[in-house]
């Protein structure tokens, strides 16, 4: 378990988070993706993966890999989706990117205010993040393959 305290900071900063997520994604992804990622669906995908952060941080070593299987499974199932209605590769790894400098962005900006014991909670957080961002952007790649290789399917049927 890394920190309770630093999972603490997101579940209390939701908001923060989709809003700084939000803005880490405008310029950066084309247009009407981003547009798309305001909607229900959009930001649903965004929640799951706020609160699957949360619980990679509480989690106890043992528990990480099944919450990191979860995390990979619904970035992969949102890239599929993204995938099928036309989005590209790199918008859709950079969602996954902007969502991690969110997170960590968020954590920042509340929890420097402490001791050294803190300062290694704080960078073994980052850290954490970092794995689950990287967790991110192989579900968001998988997806991504896996409808192009259903698609090449469907074609190679009919």
């Amino acid at each position: 378990m890394i920190s309770i305290k630093l999972a603490g900071y997101l579940r209390e900063n939701r908001d923060e988070v989709m809003q700084r997520w939000l803005e880490n994604l405008h310029g950066h992804i084309a247009e009407d993706f981003e547009q798309m990622l305001k909607t229900p669906m959009g930001s649903g995908v965004s929640n799951k993966l706020l609160n699957c952060a949360i619980e990679y941080l509480q989690a106890e070593d043992y528990q990480k890999a099944e919450v990191a299987h979860k995390i990979r499974d619904i970035a992969s199932d949102a890239a599929f989706r993204r995938t099928a209605v036309g989005f590209g590769l790199p918008d859709i790894v950079e969602t996954a990117l902007a969502f991690r400098h969110a997170l960590e962005g968020t954590i920042l900006c509340h929890a420097l205010h402490g001791s050294i014991e803190d300062e290694r909670v704080i960078i073994e957080g980052m850290m954490a993040l970092n794995e689950l961002g990287d967790i991110l952007v192989s579900g968001e790649i998988a997806g991504f393959f896996a409808f192009n290789d259903f698609r090449e399917n469907e074609e190679g049927v009919a």
